[in-house]
């Protein structure tokens, strides 16, 4: 097996929450060890010296749709082939393929069809599997969703829908006040899927009611929620207060206010988590997508529909990484922490991905005295570099 030490750089501990010099090994595309800077290294050693240079592990996005959006299910493994090479330039080394409220008619084939497409050899970030965003969710709060597409989840139809998911569905996003989440509920906690809060105006009390029955997780706090207000704190809200829920933002400047990711991340801490809720057109695409005729902003402001919907970012997992510690003002290891260990530990793998312990798979972020990505490693090889 291949014998690399990694030396000169500062290594971003997401557990430790540490930033320090040390030479990190890397043996068989796994973490070895970490030993002293200056540490002497057996001959059988190959050495990339990394002066100047921070190293995290890669990030992981739980929420991406990329093309999916715009192509059929006959171009998903290309899309997602192509998403996965293209992340690199930011650092990113796994993600989760989100869904839309695709309509009935056709939502059971094309989950088949992602589901496929997910186990799919990826030429870059590897997809860690499948984030249905619905279509179980409140058409009050659909945001860009189509709303003839959102409906109540049906114990018996639906439950043929995530068998073609397979265990390759690791998150479904729901809002808990529909008819038959509590069904839907009880199934994700028996398949041992992450059922995570979102398009909802769920009260407090029913948010509690759905936290009991194994709600784990918050999908874009404060968008396509009910408002909060002091008196009424609405879904955002009993999110923010209740410890066992981890939430994610998308932190691009527009889908929530910097103060308000301030206030997020004093508030949430450990729990935050990154994402980026990105979409892409097809090259060439006429701006149609299963989310109505979109068009990008401007300087990577998000995608609207003609009447403002903000409907997906064109956000990287660096920028938001980036964004966070200007507008939380989050050290860099709490920044990094919250684009790798905790959206591991939110999908139970951190003892192999988003961290830098012994064992886990070298997949590295490398970034240089401003925070940028500079390279990206997968197993314990280059796979992308700026120069």
């Amino acid at each position: 097996m291949a014998k690399l030490a990694i030396r000169g750089a500062q290594l971003v501990d997401p557990e430790t929450r540490e930033v320090r010099a040390a030479t990190l090994l890397v043996e068989g595309g796994r973490i070895l060890d970490r030993v002293a800077v200056d540490a002497a290294l057996g001959g059988d050693w190959a050495v990339a010296e990394r002066p100047g240079r921070c190293v995290a592990p890669g990030f992981l996005d739980l929420h991406f749709h990329g093309e999916l959006i715009a192509v059929g299910p006959e171009r998903f493994a290309s899309a997602l082939a192509s998403a996965s090479e293209a992340m690199l330039r930011e650092g990113t080394t796994g993600f989760l393929a989100t869904t839309v409220c695709w309509p009935q008619s056709s939502f059971a084939t094309a989950v088949a069809c992602l589901a496929e497409a997910v186990g799919a050899t990826a030429p870059g970030a590897v997809c860690l599997g499948l984030h249905l965003e619905g279509p179980w969710i409140s058409a009050d709060s659909a945001g860009a969703m189509a709303p003839d597409a959102i409906r109540p989840y049906d114990a018996r139809a639906d439950r043929d829908v995530l068998e073609h998911a397979g265990d390759r569905l690791r998150m479904v996003t729901l809002a808990p006040e529909v008819a038959g989440a509590d069904a839907l509920l009880d199934e994700l906690a028996r398949r041992g899927v992450v059922a995570a809060l979102g398009h909802t105006r769920a009260s407090p009390e029913c948010v509690a009611g759905a936290v009991a029955r194994g709600l784990r997780h918050v999908t874009h706090l404060w968008n396509a929620m009910g408002p909060m207000h002091h008196r009424a704190p609405g879904p955002a809200g009993a999110a923010l207060a209740e410890d066992r829920l981890t939430c994610d933002l998308v932190c691009d400047g527009h889908h929530v206010a910097p103060a308000m990711v301030r206030v997020a991340a004093r508030a949430l801490g450990e729990r935050l988590v990154l994402i980026t809720d990105r979409v892409d057109l097809p090259a060439g695409g006429s701006g149609a997508s299963a989310l109505g005729v979109v068009r990008a902003g401007t300087g990577g402001a998000p995608y609207r529909r003609s009447d403002g919907t903000i409907a997906g970012s064109q956000l990287g997992m660096d920028r938001a990484l980036t964004n966070a510690r200007r507008f939380a003002s989050l050290d860099l290891a709490s920044a990094v922490a919250a684009c790798t260990l905790r959206p591991a530990r939110v999908l139970g793998v951190e003892g192999e991905r988003g961290t830098l312990r012994v064992g886990a798979r070298a997949d590295l972020a490398l970034l240089d005295g401003e925070g940028r990505v500079v390279e990206t490693w997968l197993a314990g090889a280059p796979a992308w570099s700026a120069a």
